[in-house]
């Protein structure tokens, strides 16, 4: 569900605030001056890494039976990468926060505030929406 109501849209906002960046809040007289590498340069690219092992997890978890999911995979395999994963997240923002010029985003104003603030409201609502209404019955036969 972390997965459906959360980490998707990170790879989503994250294309929409490069296209945005990119197309309005450095527009220039000509915006046809902008071009996909300009965006493909901005979009951070651990967003595909993510999705990349989201599907190779996944195929690996569809391919191989309950039982040896949970007694040799879960416990070898899957927890370490889940540490890894942590403290991969950690470092990632640590050194974004690292290197946010702040007078450079000054610059732009209050546009990039209000895009960060209108992708919180679309997704906590969402999330909740998905994790306790639609897949209530999901959670509840969890044990």
């Amino acid at each position: 569900m972390k997965v459906i109501g959360r980490d998707i849209w990170v790879g989503i906002w994250a294309f929409v605030l490069s296209v945005v960046s990119c197309i309005y809040w450095e527009a220039k007289a000509d915006r046809s001056q902008v071009r996909a590498g300009v965006i493909w340069e901005r979009f951070p690219k651990f967003v595909i890494g993510f999705f990349a092992a989201s599907i190779i997890i996944s195929l690996v978890a569809a391919s191989v039976s309950p039982e040896v999911w949970s007694r040799e995979l879960k416990p070898t395999v899957v927890d370490p990468i889940k540490t890894l994963r942590t403290w991969t997240f950690v470092f990632t923002f640590l050194c974004i926060g690292l290197t946010t010029r702040f007078r450079d985003l000054a610059r732009f104003g209050m546009p990039p505030f209000w895009s960060f603030t209108a992708g919180v409201l679309v997704n906590v609502p969402l999330g909740y929406i998905l994790s306790n209404i639609l897949f209530a019955g999901y959670w509840m036969a969890v044990k």
